[in-house]
């Protein structure tokens, strides 16, 4: 069956309630491109210092960590859609604060708004999908998912980057002024409203959990679930290598091969369209080797550009190894976030979302400092070492993962 048929098929299955996610989605995920794209350059043409920007674009992923596991929690409790809305009213609510609040109090608090939403989604979305799907379609669903929502990015971040001339040619203003910059993220923001329609008409198809709002039982299930733990720690030292490297990749390219930022930035756009095609090829590589061994392979197999890149210096090769290395590396990802939910008890879906998010953020808060230190002194050498190692590592531990649970399945 080919890709497209199998798709299509598929995607028939899918429930309505399904199709409303993706709507709302898809237009969420275009309106965080936008965002994405001048943030920083509106944070600066309001007259900041990079310091205080630095601050501004830790402090969501700081309080997405902070958030995750009381976040997976109340969606357990309150239901999926009522975390879904929430998460997305925070989100609105922190774009719409650091337009009207300008003072450093209110970007700040934009920011800790911001991480929150982000958590709060990020947890609901992999157990609203599980239960909204059957073994039939749910990795088409996933994968299907996260494919749009990374091409929904890629669109934001490359309509959008016409939208500050436009508003300048409109406005009669520079198209580099926090006007200009203002109006664009208004645009963005409206289409995350807009995407609030289809989340509103969510049906609740799972009650919420009932009992005692501050019962601890949840907690001490979460604890008991070994096999649950046996595929967050690889995702743990996996994310301490991410930490290493990924938020450097820029400046790798900058400084070993002396690229423009325009071409850098280009690179990063045609890589990020491209593993967002390759995300829907999982299904089918997961139906073939299975899921867990579609996470494993894919991960062992972008060690090896990972090494070429690290220690082979030819810049066409560089190239093309980041791209093959990055779409490698994310191909899974919705794959691994369904295994997760599909290993862990109904009642606690949602706080083990927001465990795998904890285990996805932790390594990049933590050891990016550490990198910046040994660049100074040594380079980017050490820096790939460590990388490869932790990546190798959390393979390594999947796999073992793997081995055991088909000896032993629960």
């Amino acid at each position: 069956m080919s890709l497209l048929k199998e798709y299509r098929t598929k995607i028939r299955r899918f429930s309505h309630n399904a199709r409303l996610f993706l709507i709302a989605a898809v237009l969420r995920s275009i309106g965080l491109g936008i965002a994405a794209l001048f943030f920083n350059f509106y944070v600066l043409s309001l007259g900041y210092r990079r310091e205080f920007l630095g601050l501004l674009i830790s402090l969501p992923s700081i309080t997405a960590i902070a958030v995750a596991l009381p976040a997976g929690y109340l969606s357990d409790r309150i239901g999926r859609k009522a975390t879904l809305v929430g998460s997305q009213w925070m989100t609105i609510a922190a774009q719409v604060l650091m337009l009207v609040w300008r003072q450093p109090a209110g970007l700040i608090l934009s920011g800790v708004l911001q991480g929150a939403g982000q958590s709060f989604f990020r947890t609901a979305a992999s157990p609203f999908l599980m239960e909204e799907s059957s073994d039939e379609e749910r990795t088409h669903l996933f994968s299907f998912s996260a494919g749009l929502r990374t091409l929904a990015l890629f669109l934001g971040n490359t309509v959008g980057g016409y939208l500050p001339t436009l508003i300048a040619l409109a406005l009669g203003v520079d198209p580099t002024s926090s006007t200009a910059y203002a109006w664009a993220l208004w645009a963005a923001t409206l289409l995350m409203l807009i995407a609030l329609i289809p989340f509103s008409r969510l049906e609740n198809h799972r009650a919420a959990t009932t009992g005692s709002p501050f019962s601890l039982e949840p907690f001490r299930q979460l604890w008991r679930q070994q096999r649950l733990q046996g595929l967050i720690l690889p995702q743990i030292i996996t994310s301490l290598g991410a930490g290493m490297l990924v938020p450097f990749f820029n400046l790798f390219f900058r400084e070993r091969y002396g690229l423009p930022d325009a071409a850098i930035g280009t690179l990063f756009g045609v890589t990020t369209l491209g593993w967002g095609v390759a995300t829907f090829l999982a299904p089918t590589i997961a139906r073939r080797v299975g899921k867990i061994q579609t996470v494993i392979l894919t991960r062992g197999l972008s060690l090896i550009p990972l090494i070429v890149l690290g220690y082979v210096h030819n810049l066409p090769l560089a190239l093309g190894v980041y791209f093959i290395r990055a779409i490698l590396m994310n191909l899974a990802m919705p794959v691994y976030r369904m295994i997760i939910v599909e290993e862990t008890d109904e009642s606690t879906r949602g706080m083990a979302s927001g465990l795998f998010n904890i285990a996805w953020n932790s390594g990049r808060a933590i050891t990016p400092a550490f990198s910046g230190h040994l660049q100074e002194i040594y380079g980017f050498t050490p820096v790939f070492t460590l990388a490869i190692a932790g990546y190798a590592m959390g393979t390594l531990l999947l796999y073992q993962w793997a081995r055991r649970t088909t000896a032993h399945p629960a």
